[in-house]
């Protein structure tokens, strides 16, 4: 059974592409009457990975639940998932990095942000220890934590700490890697929270990555 009105620009097939780069192609659902839709990324592309990686995308997987739900609960309410975009913020022949909003919509707006760096030979999510030497992560840590307190407004009362779990949400672009922290400031204060991207050229980074890791 199909619950969507109208579909827009669907993806035709999983075709591998004879390319040393990922390719990242929107799938588009109008929900309701046109006035939201979901725009969904689908990677297409020769590198062993590909596979994995759409797994780990998967609608449903992200959001926890399915887009035929997804329309139904809009059409219905006019709530809860409300729209979707994403970002491709970094792509070449080892990694794939992407940004996912999902726009809801309950007692006032708000938005879930989902940050990926995948590996494209195995589709699998980068993680600290596909980058960095073990003796060095402390330090790396600490090097991340003075960055993020020169960030904080003195106004803040909170203490916001960057743990070394802080470091699975790392990002890969052209310079450097990032590092995404979520200060988690409520919706109505959202204007008030400080830059959580920490960003880090590879050559600050040299001392801490591991050798095939380095550029």
């Amino acid at each position: 059974m199909v619950f969507f009105p109208v579909m827009v620009g669907i993806v035709t097939g999983l075709i591998a592409l004879n390319t040393e780069f990922p390719e990242v192609h929107p799938q588009e659902i109008i929900l309701g009457d046109g006035d939201a839709s979901i725009s969904w990324p689908v990677v297409n592309g020769s590198f062993s990975g590909v596979s994995r990686i759409n797994e780990i995308l998967n609608y449903k997987y992200v959001t926890g639940e399915t887009l035929e739900e997804t329309g139904e609960n809009y059409r219905e309410y006019g709530r809860g998932i409300i729209g979707s975009y994403f970002v491709v913020n970094h792509t070449d022949t080892e990694f794939l990095d992407l940004t996912i909003t999902v726009e809801t919509l309950g007692a006032y707006p708000d938005a879930m942000v989902f940050n990926y760096c995948f590996n494209l030979d195995t589709g699998e999510e980068v993680v600290p220890e596909d980058m960095f030497m073990e003796n060095k992560i402390q330090d790396l840590v600490q090097m991340c934590n003075t960055e993020l307190q020169n960030r904080i407004s003195s106004e803040i009362q909170t203490e916001y700490t960057f743990e070394e779990e802080n470091l699975n949400q790392l990002g890969i672009r052209r310079g450097g890697i990032v590092f995404h922290y979520d200060f988690g400031f409520p919706h109505s204060t959202v204007a008030l929270e400080p830059d959580g991207e920490l960003f880090f050229y590879w050559s600050d980074l040299n001392g801490f990555l591991l050798p095939d890791a380095r550029r």
